[in-house]
C-alpha cells in the first residue's frame, strides 16, 4: 500500500511527492521526541529498565548480533540520490553539501538519542529488531497512561516510512532512467510522462521488481528472517556500486582539470583529503558488504538464509551485467 501511494504521488511530479517525503520527515523525527520524552519521563519516575555500566555499554562482539553493524553504515544512504535530481533543486551547489551535512548529523543523533532511550524502557534482550522503538513508545506510554501516545507514535510511524519509499521512488528511479538514456538499458526506461515530466516507466518498473521481491523474501521465512533478507541484500547491492564510486573519486582526483567544473563541489584537502574520504568510504563499503553475509543469531534456517542473500544478490548482479553487455555489443555493431 505504502508503496502504490509513494509510486503515484511521484509519478504525478516531485511538486506532490515533496509532501509525501516532507511528512515522511515529520513521521521520522517527530515519533524520536516521543520516545526521548517517555524514556525521560520514566527514567525519572522508575529508573532504568537497563543497568547501563561501563562494563555492559560495549557491543557484545559475537557472530548473533555483527550482522545488525552493517545497518549503521547502511543508514547514512541515500543522501547521493538527490544529487541525481541537481535540475529540480534549487542552487544544487550551496544546498546539496548543507543538507548532507545536517542529514549525516541528524541521523548519528537519532540513532545514539534513540538507543538510549530504548533501553532506559525496555531491556535490549527484548528489543524487537524491525519494531524496536515503536514497541519502546508503546510500553513507556503504557506505564504513563498514555497510551494514546503509542497509537499516534505508530501513525507517525507509518507516514515516516511511506516518506522514505518516496524518497528512495523519486531518487532511485532517475539512475534507470539515466542508464536508459545511454542505451545501456532498453530506452523504454529513458521516456518520461507527457504530462508531469517524470521518469513514470522506470517508476513502476521499479516498483514492480520491488514488490516482486517482498514477497519472494518471505517464502519459507519469518517475518524477522524476511526483513533481515531484505535489508542484506540491499545492503551489499546497494554498496556494490559505492565501492566504484570512491574509487573513481580517487582517480579522478589527478585529472588536470579536476578544479574547472563550475558546478563540482570539490572534497577538501585536495588529492590527501579525497584519498582520506575515498579510502575510508571504501573500506567501510566493504565491511559492510562482507558483515551483511554473516547471519543473524535468530536464523531459523542459515543455509536458506545464505541461499536467498546469495542467490538474490548474484541474480541482480548477473541480469546487470548482461544487459549491459548486450547494449555495448549492439553499440559495436552501429559503429
Amino acid at each position: 500500500m505504502l508503496l502504490a501511494v509513494a509510486v503515484g504521488m511521484n509519478i504525478v511530479g516531485l511538486n506532490i511527492g515533496k509532501w509525501l517525503q516532507n511528512a515522511g520527515g515529520v513521521g521520522t523525527y517527530t515519533p524520536l521526541l516521543i520516545l526521548v520524552g517517555i524514556a525521560a519521563a520514566i527514567f525519572v519516575r522508575y529508573g532504568s529498565q537497563t543497568h547501563i555500566s561501563w562494563h555492559n555499554i560495549l557491543p557484545v562482539w559475537n557472530f548473533g548480533t555483527v550482522n545488525f553493524w552493517s545497518q549503521i553504515a547502511f543508514a547514512f544512504t541515500g543522501m547521493e540520490l538527490v544529487c541525481a535530481m541537481s535540475d529540480e533543486v534549487r542552487d544544487p551547489k550551496r544546498t546539496f553539501p548543507r543538507a548532507i551535512l545536517a542529514s549525516g548529523v541528524l541521523i548519528a543523533v537519532i540513532y545514539i538519542l534513540g538507543t538510549i532511550a530504548t533501553m532506559l524502557l525496555v531491556q535490549p534482550g527484548d528489543v524487537d529488531p524491525k519494531s524496536g522503538v515503536f514497541q519502546a513508545i508503546t510500553h513507556g506510554s503504557s506505564l504513563l497512561g498514555i497510551g494514546f501516545l503509542g497509537v499516534l507514535a505508530a501513525l507517525l510511524v507509518t507516514v515516516g516510512n511511506a516518506g522514505g519509499v518516496g524518497t528512495t521512488v523519486a531518487g532511485v528511479a532517475r539512475v534507470p532512467f539515466a542508464v536508459g538514456i545511454d542505451s545501456y538499458l532498453p530506452s523504454v526506461f529513458g521516456k518520461i510522462h507527457p504530462r508531469s515530466k517524470t521518469p513514470y516507466i522506470s517508476i513502476l518498473i521499479q516498483a514492480g521488481i520491488s514488490a516482486a521481491v517482498l514477497i519472494l523474501a518471505q517464502l519459507n521465512e519469518t517475518v524477522n528472517g524476511a526483513y533481515q533478507v531484505l535489508v542484506d541484500a540491499a545492503i551489499i547491492l546497494y554498496f556494490l556500486p559505492f565501492l566504484y564510486m570512491y574509487a573513481a573519486a580517487i582517480k579522478l582526483a589527478y585529472r588536470s582539470d579536476r578544479e574547472q567544473t563550475p558546478d563540482a563541489v570539490l572534497v577538501p584537502g585536495g588529492r590527501t583529503g579525497v584519498w582520506i574520504v575515498g579510502a575510508l568510504g571504501f573500506l567501510i563499503c566493504l565491511l559492510a558488504m562482507g558483515i551483511s553475509m554473516i547471519p543473524p543469531g535468530e536464523t531459523t534456517n542459515t543455509a536458506v538464509f545464505e541461499l536467498k542473500l546469495l542467490g538474490g544478490t548474484s541474480l541482480a548482479i548477473v541480469i546487470g551485467l548482461a544487459l549491459y553487455w548486450r547494449s555495448k555489443r549492439k553499440r559495436r555493431e552501429v559503429s
